[in-house]
Order: structure tokens, then sequence, then C-alpha cells
């Protein structure tokens, strides 16, 4: 069946405590950034998995990075705009669910505010190979598959971060006076009141 491995579940709880500070555009505390000990210390994880984590999103744009002493890390786009499908492929790659989907249709996810029509299963022009399956010249289930595939991909599509970490509707983040002191201009250390851990 399928499930989310343990190490995306940490990614959508580490972004989800950046997004409850704030840090974000549009945030009550937009200029801030969260550092990866503070992250680390929130999850109580190991704060190497923690950087390695924090730092793939920032390589797929997910997050903004500051360097130095103070720096940290903000989200680069609000809540809102990041879907559960954008943090999968950066965590996991690709979604596939069977073989046969060709590996040179378009990504599963594409930006946020992209459009993919779902009514029909993309065709892939000529045979791909790219797959072991054996099947593949004679399956009746090849198209009503990528059909299942893309309709898991658009729920993927669908569910944002401001739902996955609790965030009402529109809301900006915890304000800056909620915390003492929760997240850190990049002038002071970034320090963040204790969350739950991911399960």
């Amino acid at each position: 069946m399928l499930r989310m491995s343990k190490k995306a579940d940490y990614a959508v709880f580490l972004l989800g405590a950046i997004a409850r500070q704030g840090a974000f555009p549009g945030g009550s505390a937009a200029d801030t950034v969260v550092s990866a000990h503070e992250v680390a210390r929130q999850a109580g994880l190991n704060k190497s998995v923690v950087a390695n984590l924090l730092k793939e999103f920032a390589k797929h744009g997910v997050l903004v990075s500051v360097r130095g002493l103070k720096g940290g890390y903000r989200l680069a786009r609000a809540p809102r705009d990041i879907s559960l499908g954008e943090i999968l492929e950066v965590v996991e790659g690709r979604f596939t669910l069977v073989e046969c989907i060709p590996s040179h249709l378009p990504l599963s996810f594409p930006a946020p505010n992209a459009t993919a029509p779902l009514a029909h299963a993309p065709h892939a022009h000529g045979h791909d190979t790219s797959h072991d399956c054996s099947l593949i010249s004679f399956c009746p289930s090849k198209n009503p598959m990528r059909i299942v595939h893309e309709r898991i991909a658009n729920l993927f599509r669908q569910i944002r971060l401001d739902e996955l970490c609790g965030l009402a509707p529109g809301a900006h983040g915890a304000p800056a006076s909620a915390h003492a002191p929760a997240i850190a201009p990049a002038a002071t250390p970034a320090t963040a009141t204790p969350m739950r851990s991911p399960r």
C-alpha cells in the first residue's frame, strides 16, 4: 500500500515548524529565519538529519537559506502555495504508481498554480522502454492505471502545507510576541518554543 516514508513525515513537520513561526512571505515574521539547530530541537531529531533535509528544500526552491552564524531558513512561498506533492517530490523523487508511467511525462507535481487536466490519462508517443514490465504490450490495465496515478497525484497537489501544519486559511503564522523568542531576525540567534515531535 502507499505509505509516506518517515523522512517525508519529518519533512512535513520541519516545514510546518517554520510556517507556524510566520517565517514566509506575507507571514507575521517574514524577514526572520529559523535555525536548523532550533528546528532539530523542536523535532527531537539529529541536527545533521534536519540540516540535510532543509538543504534539500533550499536547493529545490521551497526554502530560502540565510548563511552565517545568525542564519537559518524561511519558506520561499506562503504555506498555502506549497503542496504535499511538491514536498514528497523533493524527499522521495517523482511519484510513479506503476512501472508503465512513462518517464518522459511531465513531473507529477507542477507549480502550485498550474492546472493539470485529469479527465484522461496522458498517452505516450511510441513505446516506453524505461520499465521491465513484460505485460506492457497487451496489458488492458495500462491506461486505467495511468488515470489512477494522475488522480492520486492530483490529490497530493491539492493538499497544502497550511493544512498539514494546522494553520487556519489565510493565517500568517504565530505573532512574534507569542513566543519567547521563537524566531530570529538575521541579527539574533533563532530559538523557539518546543513543539510536539513527529510520529
